[in-house]
């Protein structure tokens, strides 16, 4: 081929081939080669591309080339990164980007081997040869490659391709070329390394000013102690939170830190903390957090919450970070909730003392009204005159269960309502349920059946007062809101592990926004439905809050005008049927058992005393009644008595104090002619008749509590439970002579008769009715 005599002669310039020795062509290409790799080693990282391009330029121009190139390799792929085309090419680059190495078949394992490439004419390759076939598809008829090796890898390569004309190198031009290659390589490895060192850099710096943004502008006031423990940053939140300019800060020790600090609610000087976050951290090796400060501001006190943890930087400076949190607003919230709180317990007591007080208000007239009632139905015959006296029971009773219900949501909202697990039988269950509403539907003239399933396991471990309770209300509002048709209850028993009871009725139901309020306290369907039909609204969600603390729930099914499902759910594990039953279904002694008993009962209440006369009266008990707790006090140590009931409310000396006073005196020999068991039954009589109240009496040494109002069946049990269980037969008993007529007998309707004597009254059982 034909080239320059000068390394920078142009084209048309250049000689014939022939004309020249192979020397000649050696001699000029190196002269060329020297210039070029000076330019490449002079050019700086930023003129790296122009001074590639210089040199493929002037290389493609001396021999006579179409087009020169350079190609840069990358993951399973090769990238055309600079190009020099001869006038008349058209340049290829855009089209020959990340072009994978399976495209140049044989050629890339020449390449990879770090041999050159080198086909002079395509044309004499063998026309079944795969690399003729590659390259004859991409109109090259001459061809030149040079690899480029990098630390043993094939990193690219320097290319020649002849499109016009054949061209065969020299084996000393390919040398000289390879040296270019090896120039150009250093050179984009260089110039990579120094770009990605800038990004690293530009990034490390954009890192630090967005970390410093953060530092500076964060709302968390942020504090950083070298080893020493000197402040070596503090950001403009942390100098706010401790009014402190950071020129002060800065080189302060965190000793003199924690001066600026106070414990929450401490005294600096007394209660500091010995060692601050500091010490800790770096004593520990675990972070401090949470610690709570008080920052005696300018405005007023304001409370930081730090963080300290240790600094896992290597060799920074850093060691320990404080990060403080203002949590002024969150203290003053917690503050003003403490200050709800202890207002709510407040209010919860007053409430609580303002019920039980209402309690002993209600239940002392009540125990007159039904206690009265009770009497007076034993004793009268008359049928409209019995009619009076169930309407005031009824009266009696309703209220009764109305102060019930108000006790028992108090109780469940205060936690003190214990749900007891003992052995019981549901068969007796369901027969108080039916012995107990049969009647009353039975008076609306509803259908009222009750269904047990076949083969259950009657015998259950539970609390049957509460699943009586829960039932009672549920029973109660089906029969309330059913004009006619049926109620229907089934109780299924056959799972071993808990029961379900599913009440039906053919009511008036409830709409979907009536269900949604049927358990509020208080709450009821709607105004009318109050006003027709009465009741406190405290059954059912006293009914939801039984059957949660017994583990279980109800849900409510009711559609208006078509009646309502209620399905209790219990957890009530089956247990052996030979279990002591938990409430017998039997009554107390036969009241045989008690005559001849002689009890002295205090109460500063006319009405109470006259009622608990008349009650023992009819159980064949001789009554001596007082009026007071001295008077109380004075009769037990002049008689003999088998039992005592005291109220615990009464003025100069209450219950309590009475039976402190008794319990001395059992200790002591008794006077002449008094006869006084080891432990006399004493039993309190209150309308204080919350579960607390009555615990607190018991655990003072009661043997039972008696509360108002008082049944007959109550007194005759609690008597039969501690006065007769261990009696073997009545005793003989002194005549008082104040008292007409035999003293023991009794009769079914028994009038009491009271003598008046050093204040105090003793009824007995008389025949002169």
């Amino acid at each position: 081929m034909g080239i320059s005599g000068q390394a920078d002669d142009p084209v048309d310039q250049r000689l014939e081939e022939d004309q020249i020795t192979n020397e000649t062509r050696l001699t000029r290409l190196q002269a060329i080669v020297v210039e070029i790799l000076s330019d490449l080693l002079r050019a700086t990282t930023d003129e790296t591309d122009q001074a590639i391009n210089r040199a493929i330029a002037r290389l493609g121009t001396y021999c006579l080339r179409d087009r020169a190139y350079v190609f840069v390799n990358g993951e399973g792929c090769t990238s055309n990164t600079h190009e020099w085309c001869a006038d008349d090419i058209e340049p290829a680059i855009d089209q020959l980007q990340e072009l994978p190495w399976e495209l140049y078949g044989p050629i890339y394992g020449t390449l990879n081997a770090g041999e050159t490439f080198h086909v002079p004419d395509v044309a004499a390759l063998d026309p079944d040869s795969p690399t003729r076939a590659i390259l004859e598809a991409q109109e090259i008829r001459s061809i030149l490659m040079v690899p480029m090796q990098w630390e043993g890898r094939f990193f690219g390569m320097l290319g020649f391709d002849g499109v016009e004309n054949t061209h065969a190198f020299l084996p000393g031009e390919i040398y000289l070329l390879q040296s270019v290659a090896d120039v150009i390589c250093a050179n984009l490895t260089r110039r990579n390394s120094e770009l990605a060192r800038r990004e690293a850099q530009e990034a490390l710096q954009s890192e630090r000013a967005f970390l410093q943004s953060i530092l500076t502008t964060s709302a968390m006031g942020l504090i950083v102690l070298n080893g020493e423990g000197q402040v070596t940053f503090a950001n403009e939140a942390a100098c706010a939170l401790l009014e402190v300019p950071g020129k002060r800060l800065f080189g302060m020790s965190h000793t003199e830190l924690q001066m600026q600090m106070t414990p929450d609610d401490a005294q600096p000087e007394a209660d500091f903390p010995p060692t601050t976050p500091f010490t800790s951290v770096l004593r520990d090796g675990v972070a401090v957090s949470g610690v709570r400060i008080s920052l005696p501001g300018r405005s007023g006190p304001r409370y930081c919450a730090i963080h300290a943890a240790e600094v896992g930087f290597g060799h920074s400076e850093a060691r320990v970070v404080y990060a403080m949190v203002d949590v002024t607003e969150q203290e003053r919230a917690e503050a003003a909730r403490s200050a709800a709180l202890e207002e709510a317990r407040r209010a919860n007591s007053a409430k609580t003392r303002f019920l039980a007080r209402m309690s002993h208000e209600m239940r002392t007239p009540l125990n007159g009204v039904l206690g009265i009632a009770d009497v007076l139905n034993r004793l009268i015959q008359d049928p409209d005159q019995k009619r009076m006296i169930e309407v005031m029971h009824a009266s009696g009773s309703l209220l009764l269960n109305i102060i019930n219900d108000l006790l028992d949501m108090s109780k469940i909202e205060a936690e003190q309502l214990t749900i007891e697990q003992i052995p019981f039988d549901l068969a007796e269950v369901a027969e108080r349920i039916e012995a107990v509403h049969t009647l009353k539907a039975a008076e609306k003239k509803l259908s009222f059946g009750m269904t047990v399933s076949p083969n259950g396991l009657m015998h259950r471990q539970g609390d049957p007062h509460r699943l009586l309770q829960i039932m009672h209300n549920v029973i109660s509002n089906a029969i309330k809101f059913t004009h006619e048709g049926t109620i229907n209850i089934a109780i299924d028993c056959s799972l071993p592990d808990e029961i379900s009871v599913e009440v039906t009725d053919t009511g008036i139901g409830m709409s979907p926004e009536q269900q949604r309020h049927v358990f509020e306290e208080f709450g009821q369907a709607d105004t009318d439905i109050a006003r027709k039909f009465g009741g406190t609204g405290l059954g059912m969600p006293i009914a939801q809050q039984l059957a949660r603390l017994m583990g279980g729930g109800i849900e409510v099914r009711s559609r208006p005008g078509e009646g309502t499902s209620v399905r209790i759910d219990l957890p009530l594990p089956a247990c052996d049927g030979s279990a002591e039953k938990a409430d017998s279904m039997t009554g107390p002694d036969s009241d045989e058992s008690f005559h001849g008993l002689r009890i002295l009962a205090a109460d500063d209440n006319r009405t109470n005393r006259m009622i608990l006369g008349a009650m023992m009266g009819q159980l064949g008990i001789t009554a001596v009644l007082c009026a007071d707790g001295p008077s109380a006090l004075e009769t037990f140590d002049a008689e003999s008595f088998d039992a005592a009931i005291l109220d615990i409310s009464m003025p100069e000396m209450d219950g309590l104090a009475v039976l402190k006073a008794m319990r001395q005196r059992e200790t002591m020999p008794p006077p002449d002619g008094v006869r006084r068991p080891p432990h006399l039954p004493i039993l309190a009589f209150t309308a204080n008749a919350m579960a607390h109240q009555i615990a607190n009496y018991l655990q003072a040494g009661f043997d039972d509590c008696l509360t108002k109002p008082l049944h007959l069946e109550r007194l005759r049990a609690a008597l039969a439970a501690h006065v007769t269980s261990g009696r073997q037969s009545p005793r003989a008993l002194p005549i008082d002579p104040g008292a007409s007529g035999p003293i023991g007998a009794g009769h079914d309707l028994p009038a009491a008769r009271p003598v008046r004597k050093a204040g105090r009254q003793k009824v007995v059982p008389s025949s002169d009715i």
